[in-house]
């Protein structure tokens, strides 16, 4: 069994990180900043979490967030003139909420490393898979939807869970659906349900596509 560690907590409404992922973040909010200033000065690593449904009536509090959340590490961080940060974070491990030490003025949570099954990424045909998956990505439209630049987010090493995880993070749908991806005991269980998404939205997708080829000029009626 992994070691708890200690970890400050930005707990976000709509963002869920992933191992292997890049993400940009704009840091305004008093407590944050603080956080850090004082996690700059630390080992710079932060606990990224997924609020609870429920959360609008106690933001400025301590509302309730999710069990499984995801350690990142600051890879880039600018200060503002007027004390906000802009941070791109690098997704490094999923981890499970075991306590809470602290609320005030930020929340710092004892956690623990969890590990998942890994296999598929290992197998041979996980980076061929991968980028299918990238190509039903881009055929369902998810990409313009999500302002994701793919040249930047892609790179012509990246491995096929870094590319999985991407694509999940940046999918067009609910928070709560991208949690449960993240929660997911297996990377080849994530894949699998990312697949199936896509298949079925990208099969949407260019079912509209033909229409509008057809009927280019048929009137919006209402």
């Amino acid at each position: 069994m992994s070691v708890p560690e200690i970890r400050p907590v930005f707990p976000l409404p709509n963002v869920v990180l992933f191992p292997r992922t890049i993400l940009a973040l704009h840091v305004f909010e008093p407590r944050y900043r603080l956080m850090m200033e004082e996690t700059l000065q630390g080992d710079q690593t932060i606990c990224i979490v997924l609020l609870k449904p429920g959360w609008e009536g106690n933001y400025y509090g301590s509302p309730d967030v999710h069990e499984i959340g995801c350690v990142g590490r600051i890879a880039e961080h600018r200060l503002l003139p007027d004390g906000r940060y802009n941070i791109v974070l690098h997704g490094e491990y999923k981890v499970a909420f075991e306590s809470f030490d602290r609320n005030e003025p930020y929340r710092i949570a004892r956690v623990r490393r969890v590990e998942e099954d890994d296999s598929w990424s290992r197998a041979p045909v996980a980076l061929e898979q991968a980028r299918e998956l990238l190509e039903l990505f881009q055929r369902a439209g998810a990409a313009r939807a999500t302002g994701l630049d793919l040249a930047a987010a892609f790179g012509p090493h990246m491995s096929a869970d870094a590319i999985l995880n991407t694509i999940a993070m940046h999918l067009n749908v609910d928070p709560g659906e991208k949690q449960r991806l993240l929660e997911m005991e297996s990377v080849e269980l994530r894949y699998r349900a990312v697949h199936d998404f896509l298949r079925d939205t990208s099969a949407v997708q260019e079912s509209i596509d033909r229409l509008r080829h057809l009927f280019p000029g048929e009137p919006r009626r209402n």
